[in-house]
Formats: C-alpha cells, structure tokens, sequence
C-alpha cells in the first residue's frame, strides 16, 4: 500500500504537462480560375496556432495523381505557431475540372505529434465561348438584268463556330434590306459547326457598290460581338440600242427630240452621238437617161471596240431567174462567232442563212430591211443593226441605167486606213458611154467617173459629240438631237454609255436624216402587208420618211367628187404617187404613210413605184407586177392573225363582229375583204363604185376555210367604196374544222392570199 502511494505521487507531475495541440483558422480553402484568365487566384491565408505556444511543426502538401497536388504551393516548409501561411495555386496548364489537395501541419514535439489538415479545392473553369466566322467577309456580283429567282450566284453560306461553353447568340442584319441571312434572330452554339445562309435581292438596285454587316452578339463570350462585311457590287449591263423614235428627221430639222428604245438604261447613262454614215448620191448617166442611188458608207475609228455591222447600204442588187452572186456578211467589235438575222422581207427565192445572203431571185422589186449580228458575249450577247436596201430587177434591159448597188458588199471604211479599191457601181441598162458621179461621200473617199470604183482613205468618222439625254425607264432614253447634227442628209450613229461597276458603250442606234428627197422604205398591199408584188386596182401601203405632211391627211370620200384625187391635200404642198408613170389615186397621205390605189391598165413583168412630195421625187421603188395579189385585210390590219370577217344572221339581217367570244356556226353566211383582184368589170379606177352596175374581179374567187372548200354567194365591190376592194359573201363550210383560230385562203387568178389569216367557228 505505501509502495502505491509512492506510485501515484511520482507520476502526478508528469499529468500535469498538456499535450500540444495544432490548429488552423480554416480548415477548407476553395481557388476558382476560368482558363485563359491572364491573371492567377488571389493567395488566401493558413492562420496556424497551437497549444501550447510555440509549438515548432512541418508542412506537406499531398493530393491525387497525376498531379499530386502540385499545382498548390505553399509560402513555407515549417515553422512555429503562431504562424500565418500563404497559399496559391498556378493552374496553367490544367485542363477544366475540380482539382483537390491537402495541407498538413504535423507538430515536431509529442508523442504522437500532432497534426492538422486543410483541404484545397481548385475549381478551374472552361473559357468563356469564343465566336468565329468563316469567311471573315462575302462578297456578291450581280449584273443588272440576269435572273434574280433561284440564282445561286445571289446566295453564299457561312460557318458560325464557338470554343467554349455553349451560349446563345443573335444573329441580323444591319445597312442594307438587300440583305437577308437565315436563321436569323435568337440561335444557340454549342461548338458545332453552323452553317447560316445569306442571300442578296438587288431587285431595283441601281448599279453601285453596296455594303452591309452581319452581326453576331453574344454577351456571354469573350469576343461578344463579330461583325461580317457584306459587299453586293451591281454591274449595268451593257446598253443596248434597239430603234429610234421617231427612225429619221428631216435635214435642217429644228432640234429634235429622240427616243432610244433599248436595255440596260440607268440615270447614270448618257447618250453621245459616236459618229456620222453621210448619204451619198451616186449618179450615172449614158448621156441621154439618168440614174441614181444613195449609197452609206459609215467610216470607224481603228479603236471602236463596240459590236457593229460592218458594212453599208445597199447591198449588192440582183436579177430574176439569176442566181445571186453570195454575200457574206460582215461585224466587228463585240465577242464572236456571230450569228444573223434578217429583220423585215427579203427579196423572194433569196435567203439568209449563216450569215450568207443567197439564192435565186424570183420577184422583182426595191426591198428594205435590216440585217442584225448577234454576238457571243456572256451573260448578255449584244446586237447590232443595219438597214439596208436590195432591189432586183427583171431579166430585161432598161432603157434608162439603173444602179443596182455595189459589185459587192459595201465594207465601212477605216479611219486612216486605204478603202479597198476593186469595188464598183453596178449599173443595168442604159447605152452608150456612161460616167459616174458623186456628191456626200465620207471626207477622203472618192468615186472614179469612168470605172465607178471607190477609193481613198476615210479621213473623218462624221459628226461626234454628246447629247442631252433623259432616263424615262430602263428600256428608253429621250435624248435631244441640237440643229446643228442635223445639217446634212445621212445616218446619226447614236451611242448610250453606262459607267462603271460594268456598263460600256452600247452598239449604235440609227437616226436617218433624210434630204428634201422622200424616202421610201416598204410598199405593201394593204391586206396581207406583204411586199415585193402588186397587182392593178391593188390598194397599196407606202411607208417611208418625208412623204407628205406631219400631220395625217385623208380624203373625205363623202365629199363629192368628179375622181378620187392624184394628188393629196387639195393645196400645196402635197403628195403624189406615179406607177410605171401612171398617176395613183391618193387615199390618205402622212410623212410617214401613204396610201394608193395601182392604176387599172398598167402592164409589163414589173412597176415602178415612185412618189413625190412638195414636188421632190423619190427614187423609185421597183416591184413585181402581176395579174393579181390578193391580201385578205385583219382586225388589226397587220395582215396576221383575226380576219376581219363578219358574221351575218339571216333571221335579224345583222351583221356582228367574228371573234373567239362571237364565233361563226357551220352552215353560216360571213363576208371577208380583199383587195389585189387585179382587173375588174368596171372601166374606172379612180372613182367610188357606183350602185350599179356592179364591180365585179374578172378572175372568178375560190375561198378555202380551215383547208374545205367554201361556197362563194357572191363577189362585188362594196357600193361606196374605193376601187380595188372586193367584198366576198361565203358559205361556212359544214365540215369545217372548230375553234378560235381556223385558217382562210382566198385564191384569185390560181394566186392564193397569205397564211396566216383566221376565223373563229363553233
């Protein structure tokens, strides 16, 4: 018992010593990073303390592979508490995740030593979505007048991309209502790749240089807002010159006002007169007898690079029943190959394939129309045109030389460069020694009085300069012609130029500027409007420029009257149409129409059609003559189409207008209108006819419809009416086809009328 005592109180000062203690203010330490962040997590504080003081202790920092904590670092490897620690971390490097570590503060005293943990939780973040397009700009071309529907061309996609977290964005336009992308408005991105599509509409655009931006906002990425330039360049497209309104003026003419029908017109365009084709008279005389020509030989600059018909008028002339020597076209400028057309009525037997002229002539006449080049260029081909003039004359000698045209094609001149010099005048009939003469030529070129051969090097492309020009549409442009261009007979050659983006020169519209003489362009019959042949008694239709007065002037048939007059308007100045020398009947007469009646009486193979107004003669237009022409005459008196037929009722006695809306029946009495019956039962010509006796066609009338025969009830001039009309009274015939559109034929003397001339039956 003593020996126990004695235990206890040796081991009572040892109870008395505390064990050390360590402890931390925080147990639990928590870093945030986002990648990419230029700079670190602040350091935050280990606040050591112990019991008792001064307890000395070691640091060591542990924490899972791979990294086993190393990304932690610690301000100190010991020390003493009290004590305050620094940690940070360096998470360069580190992918995002949550990364864990400890710190242990183990005691140096004690038996166990003592320690204490603190947790570390490092939470890196991915970086903020970052936006990126693909191309950084789009860039789209349109050149005015090609398709706007389904063009590709109009339409370009872009790739829309972000790195990071997934986050919303909005898409839109800015600068432009041209510009439509899709999607637009609110669109998420996750990382993918999306595709957004942007299309242009240049509807009404005028050719500039447009801009606009696609915006891109995302306030949660690190780049919020991508701007994607937009640039829609429309180009004009070349102009291009159809006709000219009115197609000439006469010379000395006040300054005129003319219209250019065409494409690609734009307010920035302006129109310039590029040059001048004089008109030319060319003479030969045999000593006795006359004759002449007007020929155009337009003259080039050796830069003129716009699309052209390289040639002039006339073209070389031919003879019926002789093949006709070929010709081959000629163009310039533009882009080839080239391909021809032939716009109006070529001589009969004649024809215009690859661009050759050739055939075998088969009708006399005088024929105008207008070779036209297209070319190759891309997306537009250009065009370009000539009028030209083609006569044939019958396989007989005239008494007086008539000038057929040049031996050959009549090539434009040069500037600066030598005319070729093998081509001559072409003359038919005539006798003895003839010489040739000349007045108009293109400054430097010359006409031998013996041989007729042209030579001499163009010095002058004609009158240039620009015009006052006015847009009115797209397709026309009013430009103001001064007095001054409008000096001399001959053709202005007028230009449209549209500058850039695309535009250039246009190829050139044709203004005539006719002298005092008139010019005739076309005779037709006035039914069918088909040219080349007449027939007497036929009522003709003469188109050309200078013909009689502005305004129009019709003979009043209620007023009465000994004749139909041969000269129109009853006072001076006025019109006057000969027929092999034979006075016409004049029915109405403008500066540009003229309408007569072929005298009864005339005979030979062809006729000379010539007319006169304030006493100038034109030259004279040389056509078929035949026994008969029959033309049936149209509701919209273009030869073509609806006949002008109308539909009787034998139970009213009412006569209606046939049409697909009031059909004719099978079995029905309709009345038709032709003229071109050649010779008739009356001895007059220039009267109206008479109640009686009636005026019938000596060649009895067959009338076809819908390819049956129909019966002809009767065939007599209309009481009242001019000469050379015929009023056909026919029967529908009961197998006659139906419908809208059911072809005519009226046959006179074994001569059919033309094609395409119908009647609607139901």
């Amino acid at each position: 018992m003593p020996r126990l005592i004695l235990f206890f109180l040796w081991l009572l000062p040892a109870l008395s010593q505390t064990a050390p203690v360590l402890g931390v203010n925080n147990a639990a330490l928590t870093f945030n990073y986002t990648i990419g962040t230029a700079k670190l997590p602040a350091a935050q504080t280990i606040a050591v303390r112990s019991t008792p003081a001064g307890v000395a202790f070691g640091v060591t920092t542990t924490g899972p592979a791979p990294h086993q904590g190393a990304w932690l670092l610690i301000s100190v490897s010991s020390g003493r508490a009290p004590q305050t620690i620094n940690a940070q971390v360096n998470p360069t490097g580190l992918p995002a995740g949550t990364y864990t570590a400890t710190v242990t503060m183990t005691g140096t005293t004690g038996s166990p030593p003592p320690t204490v943990n603190v947790n570390v939780t490092l939470i890196v973040a991915p970086p903020p979505p970052t936006l990126a397009v693909s191309p950084a700009s789009l860039s789209f071309t349109y050149i005015t007048g090609e398709p706007i529907a389904g063009n590709v061309a109009l339409t370009s996609n872009f790739v829309l991309s972000s790195t990071g977290a997934a986050t919303g964005a909005t898409v839109s336009v800015t600068g432009g209502t041209w510009l439509k992308v899709n999607p637009t408005g609110n669109i998420t991105l996750a990382g993918l790749l999306n595709m957004i599509s942007a299309t242009v509409d240049p509807t009404g655009l005028v050719p500039k240089v447009y801009t606009a931006s696609i915006k891109i906002e995302s306030k949660a990425a690190a780049n919020p807002l991508l701007t994607l330039a937009v640039t829609l360049t429309v180009q004009a497209a070349r102009p291009q010159v159809r006709t000219t309104w009115p197609g000439g003026v006469g010379q000395l003419s006040p300054q005129s006002i003319v219209t250019l029908s065409g494409s690609n017109f734009f307010s920035t365009s302006t129109a310039a007169v590029a040059g001048f084709t004089s008109g030319a008279t060319v003479s030969v005389t045999d000593g006795t007898n006359t004759g002449t020509e007007t020929f155009y030989i337009p003259v080039y600059a050796p830069t003129t690079t716009y699309l052209r018909v390289a040639s002039g008028s006339p073209l070389p002339g031919g003879v019926i029943g002789i093949a006709y020597a070929p010709v081959t076209l000629s163009a310039a400028g533009g882009t080839g190959p080239y391909n021809w057309n032939a716009l109006g009525t070529l001589p009969a037997g004649l024809s215009l394939a690859s661009g050759v002229i050739s055939g075998t002539p088969t009708s006399a006449g005088t024929y105008f129309f207008t070779v036209e080049v297209i070319d190759s260029a891309l997306p537009f081909p250009a065009r370009a045109q000539m009028p030209v003039k083609l006569t044939v004359l019958p396989n007989t000698a005239t008494v007086a030389p008539r000038i057929l045209g040049p031996s050959g094609l009549l090539p434009a001149g040069i500037l600066g460069t030598a005319y070729p010099s093998t081509l001559s005048i072409q003359v038919s009939g005539g006798g003895g020694s003839q010489t040739f003469s000349v007045t108009g030529l293109p400054p430097g070129l010359a006409l031998n009085s013996t041989t007729g051969v042209f030579s001499g090097t163009p010095t002058s492309v004609g009158t240039t300069g620009n015009l006052a020009a006015t847009l009115v549409s797209e397709s026309a442009l009013l430009a103001t012609v001064p007095a001054t261009f409008l000096a001399s007979p001959g053709i202005l050659r007028i230009t449209v130029t549209t500058p850039t983006p695309g535009g250039g020169v246009s190829n050139e519209g044709q203004l005539l500027i006719f002298g005092s003489q008139p010019q005739i362009t076309a005779v037709v019959n006035s039914g069918s409007f088909q040219q080349g042949t007449i027939s007497p008694g036929e009522i003709i239709t003469i188109f050309g420029l200078g013909l009689g007065p502005a305004a129009l002037s019709l003979f009043d048939p209620t007023v009465p009257a000994p004749q139909i007059p041969a000269a129109w308007p009853a006072t001076t100045p006025n019109t006057t149409v000969t027929v092999n020398g034979t006075p016409a009947p004049i029915l109405y007469t403008s500066a540009n129409q003229v309408s007569a009646i072929v005298p009864y009486g005339i005979s030979g193979a062809t006729a000379d059609v010539a007319l006169s107004y304030a006493g100038v003669a034109s030259q004279p237009v040389t056509l078929t003559l035949a026994a008969t022409n029959p033309g049936v005459f149209t509701v919209d008196a273009s030869g073509r189409g609806q006949a002008a037929v109308l539909n009787f009722n034998a139970t009213t006695n009412d006569y209606t207008m046939n049409s697909g809306a009031n059909a004719a029946v099978r079995g029905q009495t309709v009345v038709l209108y032709v003229t071109g019956i050649g010779a008739t039962t009356s001895a007059s010509a220039n009267t109206l006819i008479p109640a009686s006796p009636p005026v019938t066609p000596t060649a009895s009338p067959t009338v076809t419809i819908g390819g049956q025969a129909a019966s002809v009830l009767g065939a007599v001039s209309p009481v009242g009416s001019v000469p050379g009309l015929l009023q056909l009274n026919v029967t529908v015939p009961a197998n006659a086809p139906t419908g809208a559109a059911v072809p005519i034929i009226v046959s006179i003397g074994g001569i059919d009328s033309q094609t395409n001339v119908t009647m609607a039956i139901r």
